[in-house]
Order: C-alpha cells, then structure tokens, then sequence
C-alpha cells in the first residue's frame, strides 16, 4: 500500500518497526510519516491532521487539532465520537470538553 501511495521509500523502516515491534508500531511510524507529509500543505485538512496524530500516539496535537477544526466547524467533527481511530483519547478531559462544545450528548 505504501508504494502504491508513492511512498516505497518508506517501506523498508515500516517493515523494520513491524518485525522489531509489531504491528501497533509499524502504523505509528506510518502515521508519523503522514503527519509529515500532511503538514507540508499550506492548509491541512483539520480531520485528516487529527486522525494521523491520534494514529501516532499524539494525544495533545491530536486534540489541539480537533479544537481547531471546533472553531471552523469542521464536518469531521460529526463522526468524532463514533470513529475508533479516536478511542485512545476517549478518556480525556479535553476530548469530554470538545464533545460538549459540539454539542453532542454527554451520555
């Protein structure tokens, strides 16, 4: 997948991080990676940031992101709370704040 994204010069440290750390680690070197590339656009998608700082273990990046994105009312937003890249941050102080300025039902 990642030569075919135009990334084949990666593959071989993603493979290095899956056969020396599993799995979990390879996607975090590879959301890294995007994270990289995402931020080298002169305006970044908001959801498409935030999803890569999740994946990359970027709990805080990730969260000043979606807060971002609060401001514009990004329609990301709406799927905050049901997209499983965002369960890592479920149990934030920050994350039960953003939920409430959306709007959305607490419980």
């Amino acid at each position: 997948m990642l030569a075919l994204d135009g990334h084949s010069d990666w593959v071989p440290a993603y493979l290095r991080e899956y056969r020396q750390k599993g799995y979990e680690a390879a996607m975090s070197f590879m959301a890294r990676k995007y994270v990289g590339e995402i931020l080298k656009s002169p305006q970044p998608d908001l959801w498409v940031l935030a999803n890569a700082y999740v994946l990359a273990g970027m709990r805080e990046e990730a969260l000043d992101t979606l807060f971002q994105g609060l401001k514009t009312r990004h329609l990301g937003l709406l799927q905050v709370r049901v997209d499983p890249d965002f369960d890592s941050i479920r149990n934030e102080p920050r994350y039960a704040e953003l939920i409430r300025q959306i709007g959305f039902p607490t419980e």
